[in-house]
């Protein structure tokens, strides 16, 4: 535990960015003249819901690891890291700091602590910005570079999400979409700038004499006290001396304000893959009527890519023959009154019994093994009585 201890007394230190992140912020204000960073893009509400939606979503699955036997997946014990990543997370924690790296990076780090015997003992993810990708001297491999640290792929493990041939790391969802996303924080700023600065007097003040500049500035200053603002908008304004006021300002209607809004906000939904209507209340799902139909849609469209993803670059932690598994069951459970008539028709047609029903439910087995058999006969099924429940 000795090299554990060293990373968590150096995680006090901010750790160096790398050359991909100072790439990435400069770049310079996109065409809208908003500057996006992982940091910035954060602050606009689009990207802040879908980003956590989903990274919500994953974390709050319960994960297994299954020993494939033949052609059937047996349940297997887990490792300790599963409940127990680091000293610092709990596992919720983690797979959303996993998740989170990848919808805004497109890469997720995590470094593999073992013992002296080559046991995982906990797992630390890195901050996706301060890791660099380099192919090994006979490009064989690949070595992850962060602050003055170099390891081999034995000890990172990796997940990429969208990525192209050639590449090294997955593609920034961020970085794609920084047109996308620099016009919704463009977008945003007016918002706010408008309600600030009282942008319904903007205009110019016409004197039909030759003001002194005092005078000039005293009666913008005068203005500008009075009107400026939100506690001062939609005041009375009295100008004297024949001056007289016209406005210069584009409405938020004129500029379809609100429109470009939400056009702005389903576009960085569709970047994610998020459903419209989870980010506008407005939007009518597309796919079925139903909870449980968007929720299928949610799950299939939006969160199993991720999940496989994870799946797959996690597996290689685990002996021969094992994998970890994202259990999706858990978020596509249905009403009551359709989950029970679903385990009805399971055990009568013989391919679940009482036992694994109530498992599902997170129930005891009934005792004496009477919920071990299948079919029509087994307990629980006759009359009224709700298989879950029986006994």
């Amino acid at each position: 535990m000795g090299i554990l201890n060293r990373i968590v007394e150096r995680r006090v230190a901010p750790a160096p960015t790398s050359g991909f992140a100072e790439a990435f912020a400069q770049q310079g204000p996109t065409w809208s003249g908003a500057t996006v960073t992982q940091d910035s893009a954060l602050t606009l509400s689009a990207v802040y819901t879908s980003v956590s939606l989903i990274a919500d979503a994953v974390s709050s699955l319960p994960v297994d690891v299954v020993r494939t036997v033949g052609q059937t997946r047996k349940p297997a014990t887990g490792p300790v890291w599963l409940n127990s990543p680091n000293p610092f997370d709990t596992p919720f924690d983690f797979w959303q700091k996993v998740m989170t790296s990848l919808l805004m990076d497109g890469n997720a780090f995590v470094r593999v602590i073992r013992s002296s015997q080559g046991k995982v003992v906990a797992l630390m993810p890195l901050d996706p910005r301060t890791v660099r990708v380099e192919l090994t001297e006979d490009q064989s491999g690949v070595l992850y570079k962060f602050g003055d640290t170099t390891l081999s792929a034995r000890d990172v493990v990796h997940v990429k999400g969208f990525a192209q041939a050639s590449s090294l790391r997955g593609l920034s969802p961020l970085e794609s979409a920084r047109q996308t996303i620099g016009a919704g924080l463009a977008t945003q700023e007016f918002g706010a700038r408008f309600f600030r600065q009282g942008t319904t007097m903007s205009g110019v003040i016409e004197h039909p004499g030759n003001p002194k500049p005092g005078e000039v500035a005293i009666l913008a200053r005068m203005l500008k006290k009075s009107h400026a603002g939100t506690k001062n908008s939609h005041a009375v304004g009295v100008l004297t001396g024949g001056a007289s006021w016209k406005s210069i300002s584009v409405t938020p209607e004129q500029a379809q304000f609100l429109e470009t809004q939400r056009f702005n906000r389903l576009a960085i939904a569709g970047i994610f893959r998020v459903p419209a209507y989870m980010l506008d209340p407005t939007t009518a799902s597309s796919w079925g009527s139903g909870v449980e139909e968007q929720h299928s849609w949610f799950v299939q469209q939006t969160l199993t890519p991720w999940l496989i993803r994870i799946e797959q670059a996690f597996s290689a932690l685990l002996p021969n023959g094992q994998s970890l598994q994202f259990n999706v069951n858990a978020r596509l459970r249905v009403k009551t009154s359709e989950r029970y008539q679903a385990y009805r028709t399971a055990i009568e047609a013989g391919f679940m019994s009482v036992d694994e029903v109530r498992a599902l439910e997170d129930r005891e087995p009934l005792p004496g093994g009477r919920g071990r058999g299948h079919g029509s006969s087994g307990p629980g099924v006759s009359g009224t009585t709700d298989p879950a429940t029986a006994g």
